[in-house]
């Protein structure tokens, strides 16, 4: 009866090797196309940021103020109020 049993507890360990092997398996196929749609998406993030202009082109984005121009030509910058003001900062 020993025998009996030892071969069970055997063919089940077999069959959790092969178990643990698949998995490991399709753990690194996951890995290695994360890897690959990361670098797809890395190329298309660069193609389109060469393709649109920096926010150096347009600084007013990350301005906090607002210009008001007057009559004379002079430039007046007051806060911009509302209120996510704040986050802006």
């Amino acid at each position: 009866m020993d025998d009996k049993v030892l071969d069970i507890i055997r063919r089940q360990l077999d069959e959790k090797d092969r178990q643990i092997e698949k998995l490991t398996q399709l753990l690194s196929q996951q890995q290695q196309l994360n890897l690959s749609t990361n670098r797809q998406n890395e190329k298309l993030l660069d193609t389109t940021t060469n393709n649109t202009p920096s926010q150096d082109d347009n600084p007013s984005q990350n301005d906090d103020t607002d210009v008001l121009k007057s009559t004379e030509g002079n430039e007046v910058k007051t806060s911009k109020k509302g209120l996510f003001g704040w986050l802006r900062r």
